[in-house]
């Protein structure tokens, strides 16, 4: 037997919680039914599984009597999984930032060939070593937040080459980081500008060549496509994920961030786990949504970070239709330029109204689904032991106080691949 976590309390997410579509007056009691919390929780590890999980003082005979080491924490929930990033890429966009501080909109700078094709180039010129260098380097800043598993998108190099580049440097990235990269294969992220006035042309190379070459290469087990204004239309990008399933790949969907383009009618047309962003989605997208489970997966630091609060995605319709939700950064340097889950979180609370627990269960049994994993997001016996522990009075602390990292240790596997100095484990 391994070790032992002792938290104040533990945080299990259920794989199903009922209590999602019943907000009434979002009480502590649902919260804690929609965590699924137990107070003095005891988690048994065994390798790189939980092996067992209850009440402290109901752990197993056999802990008891070989004096297993025991972990002690105030709480310790699921690592936390960040599903929605860009974080491989080139260079920065500081200079569109302050374009966009001066009134100069977002989706005029893309329409006028700037934004994703200014990172574009950036990655075109990079080497896959430096990429991979760039991703490790980032991925231990998120690790340290409580982050076990973060999804990593292409799409900032829109030709073969380029993708597979930026692919094979999240493959390269993995070997040297504590946490899953999951790689997720977005071609269909812009038009490129040698393609501009060849659109079609550009759909079938994403089709015809990139996603057959991604998926023969077992580079990412996901695709994506971007289905907005100045992007690809609904019928662009149900060609392009209908192509992906073919070749073995889950479909995802950026979605009706910029204007209601059918994205997410779109997601639930093909049976995608998750559309993304939903600024704009239509009810009539979110009823087609949750009949087919579909995940919302929400950002609400692109909002903040673009100056559009005032048009947000609506978590509460999501959560009432029956979708599940999940927050994530969208990590990327032209809209979102944060790897900070811990303010999503708070964002998340002020900006969607979510309750605490609905936010937390959003970056674990939430994000899990967006990726259709079971292995992860929850503690439960048999899952894999990704852990995240924190030295907060109270699990809605974590949703209070932010801006600052409040984990004390972060496991992954079964390992203890973060941890502060006051961490200490009894004999």
């Amino acid at each position: 037997m391994g070790y032992i976590i002792r938290a104040q309390q533990l945080l299990t997410m259920p794989q199903d919680a009922a209590e999602l579509a019943s907000y009434g007056d979002g009480g502590e009691e649902r919260d804690n039914s929609i965590v699924g919390l137990i107070e003095d929780g005891c988690v048994v590890v065994d390798g790189e599984k939980i092996a067992w999980v209850g009440r402290w003082d109901e752990r197993p005979a056999k802990v008891r009597r070989d004096g297993v080491d025991v972990f002690e924490t105030a709480v310790a929930m699921p690592g936390w999984i960040d599903c929605h990033t860009h974080a491989v890429f080139a260079g920065e966009r500081s200079r569109e930032f302050a374009w966009r501080n001066a009134g100069k909109p977002y989706v005029e700078i893309l329409e006028e060939g700037g934004g994703i094709l200014n990172t574009v180039d950036a990655v075109r010129e990079a080497s896959g070593q430096a990429l991979a260098e760039e991703l490790i380097r980032r991925a231990f800043l998120s690790v340290r937040q409580g982050v076990t598993t973060l999804e990593v998108k292409s799409g900032y190099g829109l030709t073969t080459a380029d993708e597979i580049k930026s692919l094979k440097a999240v493959q390269r990235a993995q070997k040297d980081v504590p946490c899953e990269l999951v790689g997720c294969f977005l071609g269909a992220h812009a038009v490129p500008r040698e393609y501009r006035e060849r659109r079609e042309a550009y759909v079938e190379l994403v089709c015809e060549e990139m996603i057959p070459q991604v998926a023969r290469g077992g580079y990412a087990a996901y695709c994506d496509v971007f289905c907005d204004r100045g992007a690809f239309s609904a019928e662009e990008a149900e060609r392009i994920l209908r192509c992906g399933q073919e070749h073995g790949m889950v479909a995802r969907i950026h979605a009706d961030e910029i204007t209601d383009a059918g994205g997410a009618l779109v997601a639930a047309k093909v049976g995608a786990s998750s559309a993304d962003h939903l600024e704009f989605v239509s009810q009539e997208g979110i009823e087609a949504m949750a009949e087919a489970g579909v995940v919302g997966v929400l950002m609400p630091a692109v909002n903040l970070f673009l100056g559009t609060i005032d048009h947000l995605a609506p978590a509460r319709s999501l959560l009432d239709a029956g979708c599940e939700v999940a927050l994530a950064t969208d990590f990327n340097p032209g809209s979102a330029m944060t790897q900070d889950l811990g303010t999503i979180l708070m964002l998340g609370c002020t900006l969607y109204k979510l309750t605490p627990g609905e936010a937390l269960r959003s970056i674990t049994a939430g994000a899990a689904k967006a990726l259709r994993r079971e292995d992860i997001g929850s503690i439960r016996a048999g899952a894999r032991a990704d852990v995240a522990c924190f030295d907060v009075p109270h699990y809605r602390y974590l949703t209070y106080h932010f801006g600052q990292t409040h984990a004390e240790a972060v496991i992954y596997r079964g390992n203890f691949v973060y941890w502060t100095e006051e961490a200490d484990v009894e004999e």
